[in-house]
């Protein structure tokens, strides 16, 4: 039993983080949560002060013969004291909710920033892990506005206390007893909504990777990406039914919580009640025995219900601090997430000098919880000036080497450097900066086709529409681009107003070019032109050389016609590097390159 108990405390204990939230909270709005405090304290004196003069006048008229010159007088003066104190009381109450919602709000947005400057800025390898999802859910999920409702909450409870306070004075000098009965009463329900609030947060933790299928369900019913094949092989229905089937299986659990709590809440909700009449009518029979003054009476009856509210109040409020103490542990749970490539590393600065290359030296790697590598002793060189290509069956490791080039993965052993220096003696923002790449499933940015090459290199001091249009040239997006009649200010995709849907293959065009419009020293094209056609992809690497400038390029392709110009090409089969040599030097080798492309070449 005590060790059962025991138990129960601790997941109390451990659900509550007041103290981490209201240090959170006075972060961000130090000033308004004063003003909300004070507001608060101002409006329990003048509902406390307020009930007070309505007990002087009922004592004064009871007293007052108002027969007596200068006895109306007296209480008209009362009976605008109680109007005065009653009006600022109302002015008051709205002013404190009026800045119990500028802070609440100014929380919410800082908090909704806060998650998002977490998630844009954690490691790739948590997106590519189911745990990471569910903690992002179950954050997202909990509100941005759940901490802030834990202050006022609080404040609430506060003030309640201090409302108790005042009017549990007057019920002692009735009866000492009352007080205490009526906390009695009322303690039931507040532990009956707590035991459930855990209940239902055991569930929400249990559930949560099934909620996000029925979100993955209901984003390929609803997503505009999704909608052609969808169609095309008659889905619709099949993916709605097991949306419907698996939401019916989760509200059929949470309405057994909630009928169980609903349960729970009417006994205790009816001993309460049981012992607010048997209160009364005690009270009752002591006015009759004539134990009590008219003014008395009064205010008792005034303030008896009044304080039987005011303790439900505050038991309602512990139970909502409580529960929405539990939502706000998902949102610290994700906020305590930690990058394990921290943002600033090395310190020293990226040297001027354009002729640095770029080299793998027996780099070893493997993703978290995989048993076997993805990469094995890779030794590759990107120099500068020159393009490079890599080639490999699907599953070989191109994805994850790309990966390890752009500092989104650290290896596991080896060196990566630029012009001989360990990349991590750099900043990754610095390093990053050196790299533009195309991957093979690159964004589609609903945003204006000036803003979706803008976006290779966003901080840019001056976006010159002269060097947006020179990249969208050598890409190939500027023939379609100036056929639109708002041209480059025209909004690519149709998830908004007056947006222009373009094909994959336009798509990929503007991707290149926002890779080219970067300032990178090295730019990677991962099957960049696989949505592209013969002539266009002719066409692109015909003049690729110039296009890039004096920058370096890695091509990584599945077509002979997108490698065979580059200055020197890698075979990755199997997580190694298995051959190297330039075009013709690998055609003339046993290998996969031999094999995967001759029969290209004995096609034509």
């Amino acid at each position: 039993m005590l060790g059962s108990l025991s138990v129960k405390l601790q997941d109390i204990k451990t659900n509550l983080n007041i103290g981490r939230t209201m240090r959170l909270v006075w972060s961000v709005t130090k000033s308004w949560t004063i003003i909300v405090i004070v507001m608060i304290f101002l409006e329990t004196i003048f509902m406390l002060a307020s009930l007070y003069s309505l007990k002087l006048l009922v004592d004064v008229v009871s007293k007052t013969n108002l027969k007596n010159f200068g006895s109306e007088s007296l209480v008209i003066q009362y009976v605008v004291l109680a109007g005065v104190l009653g009006v600022l009381y109302n002015v008051i109450r709205s002013l404190a909710t009026y800045t119990g919602e500028i802070q609440a709000a100014r929380v919410s947005e800082s908090i909704d920033d806060k998650i998002h400057d977490i998630a844009a800025n954690l490691d790739l390898a948590f997106y590519e892990s189911p745990e990471y999802f569910d903690v992002l859910k179950r954050a997202k999920d909990a509100g941005s506005y759940r901490p802030n409702q834990v202050i006022l909450s609080i404040l609430e409870i506060l003030k309640n206390i201090l409302n108790l306070m005042g009017v549990a004075l007057i019920l002692i000098t009735i009866n000492w007893m009352l007080l205490p009965m009526l906390v009695l009463f009322v303690l039931p329900t507040l532990l009956v909504r707590i035991y459930f609030s855990n209940k239902q947060n055991i569930l929400r933790i249990k559930h949560t990777p099934t909620e996000r299928k029925t979100s993955y369900l209901s984003t390929l019913i609803t997503s505009d990406t999704t909608a052609k094949e969808v169609r095309s092989y008659n889905l619709g229905n099949f993916f709605k039914t097991q949306y419907y089937q698996i939401r019916m299986a989760l509200l059929e659990e949470r309405l057994k919580i909630s009928f169980n709590r609903t349960v729970g809440e009417a006994i205790t909700s009816g001993l309460s009640s049981i012992g607010f009449f048997v209160c009364m009518g005690y009270i009752m029979l002591r006015a009759v025995q004539g134990n009590s003054t008219l003014g008395d009476i009064t205010l008792f009856l005034v303030i008896f219900p009044q304080t039987f509210s005011l303790l439900q109040n505050i038991a309602s409020g512990i139970s909502t601090v409580y529960q929405n103490n539990i939502f706000v542990s998902s949102i610290f749970e994700l906020f305590d997430l930690k990058k394990e490539i921290p943002l600033r590393q090395g310190s020293e600065a990226i040297p001027e000098d354009h002729s640095l290359d770029l080299e793998l030296r027996d780099v070893c790697f493997s993703y978290p919880n995989m048993p076997k590598p993805a990469l094995r002793n890779i030794n590759l060189k990107l120099p500068a000036g020159k393009i490079i290509a890599i080639v490999g069956l699907n599953g070989a490791g191109k994805t994850t080497l790309i990966k390890l080039l752009c500092r989104l993965y650290d290896p596991d052993s080896g060196l990566i450097t630029l012009g001989g220096k360990d990349i991590r003696d750099f900043s990754i923002e610095d390093y990053r900066k050196q790299i533009s790449m195309v991957f093979q499933d690159f964004c589609k940015y609903n945003f204006s086709a000036a803003d979706n090459i803008k976006f290779g290199d966003i901080n840019r001091s001056v976006h010159a529409m002269e060097d947006i249009v020179n990249a969208a040239k050598h890409s190939g997006a500027h023939e379609y681009i100036k056929g639109f009649e708002n041209q480059y200010d025209t909004m690519m995709g149709k998830i908004f107003e007056d947006g222009r849907e373009i094909s994959i293959g336009q798509w990929q065009k503007l991707a290149t070019a926002r890779a080219l419009y970067s300032s990178s020293r090295f730019l990677i094209l991962d099957e960049a032109t696989s949505a592209l056609d013969a002539v266009a992809e002719k066409e692109l690497f015909d003049s690729f050389r110039q296009h890039i400038g004096k920058r370096a390029a890695l091509v990584i392709s599945h077509r002979h016609s997108a490698v065979k110009h580059a200055d020197y090409i890698y075979v990755l089969s199997d997580t190694r590097i298995l051959q190297e040599g330039t075009d013709k030097e690998l055609l003339e080798m046993e290998g996969d390159y031999a094999r995967l492309f001759k029969k290209q070449l004995d096609k034509k």
